[in-house]
C-alpha cells in the first residue's frame, strides 16, 4: 500500500473518530442539528472558514476564475464574499437573538408553515448541488494520486463522510472542521509554494502585462475583464443569497453568545482575504505563465477549462515528500464542505420540512445518510462548476434571501413572501433550462444573452411577481410564534 493511501486512511479514521466522539457526547433531539448552541468564537470562525475553503470553491473555482479573467476575477468571487461576511458581522447579533435556529424556522415563525417549507425545499436543492459539486471535484483531483477512477473515489469519500456525519450530526461537522481547516490551509499554502517553484523554473517568470487571461481576451491586469454584465449579474446572483446562506448562519446561530458569533465572523473574514483572495489570485495568474494557452485552447495539463491546475502543479513541481501532504489536504478540503452541505440538506428535510426536531433517535441519522447518498449520486453526473454555482446561487437569491431578510420587515405580507419564494425557485430553474436548451436567449437583450446568466434576472422577476400576486390573496391567520 502506498504512503498516500496510508495517509488518506489515517485521516479518514481521525474524522470518523471525531464523529464517534460527538455521538458518545450525546446528540439526541434538536442537539443533533444544533450542537447544543454552545460553540465558542474560535469554533465558529474555524468552522465557517473550513466550509468555504473547499476543493470546488477556493481550491479550484477561485483559481480557475483568476486563470480565466486575471485581476478582474476579484469581482466574481473575492469581493462579493468579503462583503457577505462583513454584512453577516453586523447582522449576527440581531439574528442570533431569535429563538429559531434554522433560517426556514425563522421564516416559519414570521410567515407560517408553508413559507418555512418553501425555503427549506430551496435550501435542500442548493446544498444537494453544492455537496455533489464538492464530491465531483474531490474525486477528479484525488483519484490519480490513489490510482483509482474518479467515480470510485467519489463513492469512497461519500462513505467516509456518511459515517462521521451520520454518527455525530452538526457537532461532528464542527469538530472535524477544526482539523480540516488546518490541513486545508497547509494544502493551499503548499499549492502557492509549488506555483513559486514553477515560476522560478520558467524562463518568462511572472506573466507580463501583455499576457491575456485565458477567457477574457484582454490583459490579465484588467479589472473589468469578465465584462460589466457578468460582474453586475454576479453581484445580483451571489450577494443576496450569500448574505443569508444557511451554512454560515447555522454557525452564527450555534454560537454560545452574540459576541462569540461576531468573533467567529471576524476570523472568517481574515481567512477569506487570504484563501479566497490573495492565494487563488497568485496561483491562478501565475498559471498563465506556467500553462499558457496552446493555439487559443486550454493546455491538456490543466483540464478542459483550467479546473485541474492544482493537479498540474503537483505533477509538475511537487517533490515526492509533498505528494502525501497534498493528498491529505485535498481530501480534508473536500470533506470540510461536503459534510457541511449534507448537514444543511438533512436539516432542511428532517427539521424544517416536517417541523420536528427529532422524531426518534435514528430518524435524523437516516435522513443524513440519505442526504449523503443523494449528493454522491449527483456528483457522479456533474460536469460544470460554472453552471452549478450560478444556478444554485440564483436560487438562494430568488427563493431564500428575501424571506429571511423580511423576517424583520413589519409590513411584509405573509402570503406574498410564501408566493415569492415558490415563484422565485421555480422561475430560476425553469428559466435556466429554457435559456440553456430552449432558445430563451434569442428573446433577451444581447448583453444578457451573451452572459448566459439571464435566468437569474428572470427568476428574480418571477419572485417579485409572486410577491405582488400573493399579497393580493386574502390574509392568512397570523403564524404562531
Amino acid at each position: 500500500m502506498s504512503a498516500t493511501w496510508i495517509a488518506f486512511l489515517l485521516y479518514s479514521l481521525a474524522a470518523v473518530a471525531l464523529g464517534l466522539k460527538s455521538y458518545r457526547r450525546g446528540t439526541a433531539g434538536s442537539d443533533y442539528w444544533t450542537a447544543g448552541r454552545s460553540l465558542s468564537g474560535a469554533s465558529v470562525g474555524l468552522s465557517i472558514s473550513a466550509g468555504f475553503m473547499s476543493v470546488s470553491w477556493s481550491c479550484v473555482y477561485a483559481v480557475q476564475l483568476f486563470y480565466w479573467y486575471g485581476l478582474g476575477a476579484i469581482w466574481l468571487i473575492t469581493i462579493p464574499w468579503l462583503i457577505t461576511l462583513i454584512i453577516i458581522y453586523f447582522l449576527a447579533a440581531r439574528y442570533r437573538a431569535l429563538p429559531a435556529f434554522s433560517q426556514p424556522e425563522m421564516v416559519g415563525q414570521r410567515f407560517g408553515p408553508t413559507a418555512r417549507k418553501s425555503v427549506a425545499v430551496a435550501l435542500a436543492v442548493v446544498f444537494l448541488v453544492w455537496g455533489g459539486a464538492e464530491l465531483y471535484v474531490a474525486g477528479l483531483l484525488l483519484a490519480p494520486q490513489l490510482g483509482v477512477s474518479p467515480p470510485v473515489m467519489i463513492i469512497i469519500i461519500g462513505i467516509i463522510v456518511a459515517i462521521y456525519a451520520t454518527l455525530g450530526g452538526f457537532g461532528a461537522v464542527v469538530a472535524t472542521d477544526k482539523l480540516q481547516y488546518l490541513l486545508v490551509a497547509l494544502y493551499i499554502l503548499t499549492m502557492g509554494y509549488l506555483a513559486i517553484q514553477g515560476l522560478s523554473e520558467t524562463a518568462g517568470g511572472w506573466p507580463d502585462r501583455q499576457v491575456h487571461a485565458a477567457k477574457s481576451g484582454s490583459s490579465w491586469t484588467s479589472l473589468t475583464s469578465p465584462g460589466i454584465a457578468i460582474i453586475f449579474l454576479t453581484f445580483v446572483a451571489y450577494l443576496p443569497g450569500w448574505v443569508f446562506e444557511t451554512d454560515l448562519w447555522l454557525r452564527v446561530q450555534a454560537a454560545d453568545t452574540p459576541a462569540s458569533a461576531r468573533k467567529g465572523v471576524v476570523m472568517a473574514i481574515g481567512s477569506a482575504l487570504l484563501f479566497v483572495g490573495i492565494l487563488p489570485l497568485f496561483i491562478g495568474i501565475g498559471s498563465l505563465a506556467l500553462y499558457p494557452l496552446e493555439a487559443g485552447s486550454f493546455p491538456s495539463a490543466v483540464g478542459m477549462e483550467g479546473e485541474a491546475i492544482f493537479a498540474a502543479l503537483v505533477s509538475s513541481y511537487a517533490p515526492p515528500y509533498l505528494v502525501t501532504l497534498v493528498a491529505v489536504g485535498l481530501v480534508a478540503a473536500a470533506m470540510s464542505t461536503i459534510d457541511t452541505c449534507v448537514n444543511v440538506m438533512a436539516l432542511s428535510i428532517g427539521y424544517d420540512l416536517t417541523g420536528k426536531a427529532s422524531g426518534g433517535t435514528n430518524r435524523p441519522r437516516i435522513i443524513t445518510l440519505l442526504s449523503v447518498g443523494a449528493a454522491t449520486l449527483f456528483a457522479l453526473y456533474t460536469q460544470s462548476l460554472w453552471d452549478i454555482f450560478y444556478l444554485s446561487s440564483g436560487i438562494l437569491t430568488a427563493a431564500v434571501a428575501a424571506p429571511v431578510a423580511a423576517v424583520f420587515w413589519p409590513r411584509a405580507n405573509p402570503r406574498g413572501i410564501t408566493a415569492s419564494s415558490i415563484a422565485g425557485f421555480a422561475g430560476v430553474v425553469l428559466a435556466y433550462f429554457l435559456e440553456t436548451y430552449g432558445g430563451l436567449g434569442r428573446w433577451e437583450p444581447l448583453w444578457l444573452a451573451e452572459s448566459g446568466l439571464g435566468f437569474i434576472i428572470w427568476g428574480i422577476m418571477a419572485a417579485l411577481a409572486g410577491y405582488w400576486a400573493g399579497s393580493r390573496l386574502p390574509a392568512q391567520p397570523a403564524a404562531s410564534r
